[in-house]
C-alpha cells in the first residue's frame, strides 16, 4: 500500500480504494497520535506532511462516518469502511468498470432491456448513461445490445444505483438479433 501521493490526488478516494482493497486494517497500539500511527503503519508515507494530511483526512472520514475505528481488546485497533463508506467505494470504482473484450467474439449478443421505475429517474438515467460509456448499442430506448460479456458489470451498476436487477433488468444472449449487419458494423465485428 506504500505509495507515495502527489499533488492533486484525491487522497479521501486514495484512502478508500486502499482500506477497500485489504477488507479492514488492523494496528496495535492506541495514543493520542493514533491517526499519524495509522498513516505511518498502514499506508507507510514517507513524506511528514502526508503523513499529516492522512492523519487528518482519517480523522475526517471517522467524524463524516465512513470508517470506523473498533478496538479488538488486546491493543490492537481494527479500522473498517462503513455502509456510506463502502457506497462511496462503489462510486469510486464506477469510474474504472469496463467490459473485458475478447480476442476471438463467441458469436452471441448480449441483450440487456430494463424498465425501472419513474420514481428511480434518476437512477435510470445514470444506468443508461453507463450502458453507453461501457461500450452498448442502443437498439431501442430501454434495449441495448452487446457482443462480450456484461452481466457482472450489469450486477454491479444495479448495486451502485440500487436497482432491483432481478425485477427491473432483463439479461440473455441470443445469436440472431434485428439489425445485426448495422450493429456489426458498430462494433467492427
Amino acid at each position: 500500500m506504500g505509495r507515495s501521493f502527489g499533488r492533486g490526488k484525491n487522497l479521501t478516494k486514495d484512502t478508500l480504494l486502499a482500506i477497500a482493497t485489504v477488507g479492514a486494517v488492523i494496528i496495535a497500539g492506541s495514543s493520542p497520535r493514533f491517526y499519524h500511527s495509522v498513516a505511518r503503519q498502514f499506508f507507510k508515507d514517507k513524506i511528514r506532511e502526508m503523513r499529516r494530511a492522512r492523519a487528518r483526512k482519517l480523522a475526517e472520514l471517522e467524524k463524516k462516518k465512513v470508517i470506523l475505528f473498533r478496538e479488538l481488546g488486546d491493543g490492537r485497533v481494527r479500522v473498517e469502511l462503513t455502509h456510506r463508506g463502502k457506497s462511496l467505494v462503489r462510486l469510486y470504482n464506477l469510474e474504472n468498470i469496463k467490459l473485458t473484450i475478447p480476442k476471438k467474439w463467441d458469436g452471441l449478443w448480449r441483450v440487456v432491456m430494463y424498465d425501472i421505475p419513474s420514481s428511480q429517474r434518476r437512477a435510470s438515467d445514470a444506468f443508461r448513461k453507463k450502458l453507453r460509456s461501457l461500450g452498448l448499442y442502443q437498439l431501442q430506448r430501454s434495449v441495448w445490445i452487446s457482443p462480450y460479456e456484461c452481466l457482472a458489470e450489469l450486477e454491479f451498476l444495479c448495486a451502485v444505483f440500487e436497482i432491483d436487477i432481478n425485477i427491473c433488468v432483463c439479461y440473455f444472449k441470443t445469436r440472431e438479433i434485428p439489425r445485426e449487419s448495422e450493429i456489426r458494423k458498430s462494433f467492427r465485428l
